[in-house]
């Protein structure tokens, strides 16, 4: 997630050098996640560990202060994610350091940078020339909401494991049009029992990704090509407290969410550096796999 409070005036002086972070962090990584009240676990911050890359700044006596990862995307876009500054060290251009040398790394793999922006942090994104792509609201389902009726019309859902990722990988890069099957590996890896397929005539149309987060279920990706899909794959999600990232051009489906519990929380905005057309089609892509990983 690339939100971030730091102040985007520019501040005297040189910022405290970044250095990379490893396995060993995790635990520093996990404090700021929670002192900030992100969704994130360790398990996130493995991905950025084994796929990209993730920096950090260190204070004396207070340890690791703020962070930023890269994750790449396939050969063309590269992802900025988990800029955390913690609420003391705020204002003093950490953010802006950690920014800048996560384009410069991404730029060096020949990628475009792609982040998804809080409100507080899309100031600082577009002083660096990130351009508006799409608009992102969260809607969260507090326990005990039960999804609303989702006829199946012909459709069948079912869980989807390792065997399916072919498929789902095709239609994830077809909706997004980036390439991250080792992220979607991973992320079925690790909540198989969550994972669903959705099938029309015994050919994949839609699937669902969830993984469980510190506060919530966090829903996502959900990518459809038939649009009876992204309900029935919703509503085949066990009750209880969740959260899905929906692109608002979906409205449809929002309305949907409202009726099946869900409630809009907060807002991104999906921006990509000096560019503001989306690869993929955004008609199939209704919910992201969250701001951290695109």
């Amino acid at each position: 997630m690339a939100g971030t409070e730091d102040d985007p005036a520019r501040v005297a002086g040189d910022p405290p050098p970044a250095r990379v972070l490893g396995p060993t962090d995790l635990g520093a990584a996990a404090a700021l996640v929670a002192a900030s009240g992100w969704n994130q676990v360790d398990a996130d911050w493995r991905i950025f560990l084994e796929l990209g890359h993730v920096v950090g700044v260190d204070l004396p006596g207070a340890g690791v202060v703020a962070t930023a990862a890269t994750l790449p995307l396939g050969r063309e876009l590269g992802w900025v994610s988990m800029m955390i500054v913690a609420a003391p060290f705020r204002r003093q251009g950490l953010a802006r350091h950690l920014l800048g040398r996560c384009i410069l790394d991404l730029a060096a793999q020949g990628l475009v940078p792609g982040l998804d922006a809080t409100a507080a942090g899309r100031e600082l994104y577009l002083g660096y020339d990130f351009l508006d792509a799409c608009a992102i609201t969260r809607w969260r389902r507090v326990r005990g909401a039960s999804p609303a009726p989702a006829p199946a019309n012909g459709l069948e859902v079912r869980r989807a494991g390792a065997a399916d990722l072919d498929a789902i990988a095709a239609l994830d890069r077809a909706a997004f049009g980036f390439e991250r099957r080792a992220v979607l590996a991973r992320l079925l890896e690790r909540a198989p029992g969550r994972a669903a397929l959705a099938l029309r005539g015994g050919e994949p149309c839609g699937f669902l990704l969830a993984r469980d987060g510190r506060e919530a279920l966090q829903l996502g990706p959900l990518v459809a090509t038939d649009p009876r899909a992204p309900a029935a794959l919703v509503g085949a999600q066990a009750p209880g407290e969740a959260i899905v990232d929906v692109l608002d051009r979906h409205q449809d489906f929002g309305g949907w969410l409202a009726a099946s519990g869900f409630a809009p929380q907060r807002r991104f905005t999906r921006m990509l550096y000096r560019r503001d057309e989306l690869p993929g089609d955004a008609r199939l892509a209704l919910a992201i796999a969250g701001p951290e990983l695109g």
